[in-house]
């Protein structure tokens, strides 16, 4: 059975996250990220 830690409502720390070091080349993220970004017509969003 799991055990998970309880959950501290008080807690305020942040992470400092840099998505763009993150997505390394060769990983699916960056594919799908690459995909997304040049290869997909986006402007039916807009």
């Amino acid at each position: 059975m799991a055990r998970f830690k309880p959950y501290n409502y008080d807690q305020t720390e942040l992470l400092a996250i840099s998505f763009k070091e993150q997505i390394l080349p060769g990983t699916f993220e960056y594919t799908l990220n690459h995909l997304v970004e040049r290869e997909l017509d986006t402007s039916i969003f807009h």
